[in-house]
């Protein structure tokens, strides 16, 4: 069994860089840029016929350690090779950092970029939709607000047009994305997968590490969304919380909120970076780090017998907590 990312998914950032798999578990191992390569030459470079290979040899060098889809998403390989002929079947866009928020883990500044409609038309239609031509799913939110983003929005719009079959992936911060804006986006009916960065299960956290958000708004949406996996509208509804020394109290109660909207309540755990006061802070805020004041409290609520329930997912990094 191997893992079957890098034939048949990619994700795209603003900046036009290609990776097969989440930046931060490839170690930022980039197959192209879409503004610099024709996609087709991206697909089946060197770069990509590389991770294949290596992939298909057992060799997950470029991979670290703490992913955890190496073992849980995985096919035979031998229906694989270097070279792949259909474009990727799953596309994960962020293509603008927009956002109307500020979620602390994330960004110490609010990001709004503006755009000449006529260019971003055909920005889309030269170099984006050709991309989608083997797409089934379009995911939209990896590091932005798809429901800001008027050029999301665009493409949401024009994928649709071109490829009237494909479906729909959205990562939101919940607070937009209600039934009107589904709707109107035509994707009420189109969306498998609804996932939302939450951070928090109570209103007093959450307005303390989201900064300009609207927890009621949020509220409503989540029954919105639950309402939707009830009516077999969502395959899957996820609900997102980054643990860290500012909300790691909420983790219990975030289960049962999760619980309460049919959704699945996955931890993952603070990540590094240099685009904000905590990543620049790391040490202070992460408190996996087994010697941050906060760890041991940490540990015990990990323990807690409530993160055995069926909804609950914990990445690698926390689980392995808990097994030492």
């Amino acid at each position: 069994m191997f893992c079957s990312q890098p034939f048949n998914r990619i994700e795209i950032f603003a900046n036009g860089n290609v990776f097969t798999c989440c930046p931060e578990y490839i170690n930022n191992y980039s197959i192209g840029n879409i503004y610099e390569t024709p996609f087709k030459d991206i697909w089946n470079g060197e770069r990509a016929k590389l991770i294949r290979e290596k992939i298909l040899n057992g060799d997950y060098t470029i991979c670290n350690n703490i992913c955890n889809l190496k073992n849980n998403n995985c096919t035979n390989e031998k229906y694989f090779s270097e070279t792949v002929e259909e474009y990727p079947s799953e596309v994960s866009i962020s293509s603008d950092c927009t956002c109307n928020v500020r979620c602390r883990i994330c960004r110490d500044e609010y990001k709004h970029s503006t755009y000449n409609k006529e260019d971003l038309e055909e920005e889309i239609n030269k170099i984006w939709i050709p991309i989608f031509k083997n797409a089934k799913i379009l995911k939209f939110g990896i590091s932005g607000e798809p429901f800001a983003s008027l050029k999301e929005k665009m493409i949401i719009k024009k994928a649709q047009e071109v490829y009237p079959d494909i479906k729909f992936h959205f990562h939101t911060n919940g607070i937009l994305g209600n039934e009107k804006l589904l709707k109107e986006l035509n994707v009420y009916n189109k969306t498998e997968i609804m996932t939302v960065s939450l951070h928090s299960a109570t209103r007093w956290t959450y307005n303390r590490v989201v900064v300009g958000g609207n927890w009621d708004k949020v509220l409503s949406n989540l029954k919105l969304y639950s309402q939707m996996k009830k009516d077999n509208l969502l395959h899957q509804f996820r609900m997102i919380f980054v643990v860290y020394s500012e909300n790691y109290k909420d983790i219990p109660k975030f289960v049962k909120l999760a619980k309460k909207y049919n959704a699945t309540a996955e931890f993952w755990a603070l990540m590094k970076n240099d685009f904000n006061e905590i990543g620049r802070n790391f040490d202070k805020y992460s408190i996996i780090n087994e010697n941050h004041k906060y760890h041991k409290n940490l540990i015990k609520i990990l323990k807690d017998p409530i993160l055995q329930s069926e909804n609950v997912v914990l990445y690698p990094v926390l689980k392995q907590l808990i097994q030492k």
